[in-house]
This record gives C-alpha cells, sequence and structure tokens, in this order.
C-alpha cells in the first residue's frame, strides 16, 4: 500500500472504481438501516398517539357516565349491543320517605354510548379525534348483567373494545400503515 501512495503516478482506474464500488455499497447499507429505523419510529409515534386518543375516550366515557350516575343498562333486544350501550336514570330519591321512587317511562334519563361512522358517539354528540379512526366491524360495546330487574341490568360489567387505525395510514400500500389493533376496558357499574 505505502508504494501506491508514494508513487507520483496515483490511483489506477480499477483501484478507484473499486473504491467507489465499496463505498457505494457500504453507504446505501447504512442508509437502508437509518431509513428503516426512522420508519419504526414513526410508526411507534403513531401507535401512541392512536393510544393516547383511545385513552382520551374511554375516559372522557367514563367521565360522563360518573356524571350521569345511571341507574342501570336498557336490556332491550330490538338493539344490538355490539354497537350500542343505552345507560338510564329511572329512580329517584324521596327525601320525605327517605328511599328510591321509580320514574314513570317518560321521564327517564337516558345516556347512549354508540360506534358509528368510524368514532364514538355520546348522546348524539360525535367524539372525532385528529388522528384515531375506529373500526367499527372489529370494535364492540357490551355488557354482562350481574342482577336484573325487568328489562334493565342494575349491575354487571361493561366492556369496551375498541379496534383503533390511524386515519391517515390505513391504506396497506402505505410506507407507515399500522394494522388495526384493539383496546379493551372493562368497569363495573
Amino acid at each position: 500500500m505505502k508504494r501506491y501512495v508514494n508513487n507520483a503516478k496515483g490511483l489506477s482506474l480499477v483501484e478507484l472504481l473499486a473504491a467507489i464500488a465499496i463505498s457505494s455499497i457500504i453507504i446505501t447499507s447504512i442508509y437502508g438501516v437509518f431509513l428503516s429505523g426512522l420508519n419504526a419510529y414513526k410508526r411507534i409515534y403513531i401507535e401512541n398517539e392512536l393510544r393516547s386518543e383511545a385513552d382520551y375516550i374511554v375516559a372522557t366515557i367514563m367521565n360522563r357516565l360518573y356524571g350521569f350516575a345511571p341507574d342501570g343498562i336498557v336490556m332491550d333486544e330490538t338493539e344490538t349491543t355490539k354497537t350500542q350501550i343505552e345507560f338510564v336514570k329511572d329512580k329517584d330519591i324521596n327525601i320525605s320517605l327517605g328511599m328510591f321512587q321509580k320514574r314513570p317511562p317518560d321521564k327517564l334519563e337516558r345516556f347512549v354510548v354508540v360506534l358509528q361512522d368510524d368514532s364514538i358517539v355520546i348522546d348524539d354528540e360525535q367524539l372525532r379525534l385528529n388522528r384515531l379512526k375506529i373500526v367499527v366491524d372489529k370494535s364492540e360495546l357490551s355488557y354482562t348483567c350481574a342482577k336484573q330487574e325487568e328489562n334493565i341490568c342494575r349491575s354487571g360489567v361493561v366492556t369496551i373494545k375498541l379496534a383503533v387505525q390511524d386515519r391517515d395510514h390505513d391504506d396497506p400500500d402505505d410506507l407507515l400503515y399500522i394494522k388495526p389493533f384493539t383496546l379493551k376496558t372493562e368497569f363495573g357499574f
């Protein structure tokens, strides 16, 4: 090697082409690793954003339910429980008697949660967030009843299963495509 460096002629064309070829192979592989790392970072960032937005939706439902303080869930056989849950408040406290009193059917208060059009609708208000797209056919709202009175479930467990996907990257041919993933929340009432 010393012989070529001290040589006044310099490098031959073959040596120069070999050096360029080897350098381009090394640079291409480094660029590929860098690009795949950058895409993985973007995918992880998008998935974290989706989880945060789904958590926000579930927290909104929980907060509104807490404020509504339902007495139970309407067990209507005509409604599919996979896309809708209807909470109801059908009791009032009679202060003079010191006990609960049932409301007439026309005075019931209702709180409805519906999976609809790639989002969740709470009492006719659509919760639509920037990135989050809810895959309705893979999502589910359901409940398991532990105590039932007439057509109202008084206590049990509500299950919210949301299949979420990024609105901007829902095409499988997209470089940053993220398959829908499912988040599940259960709570008692």
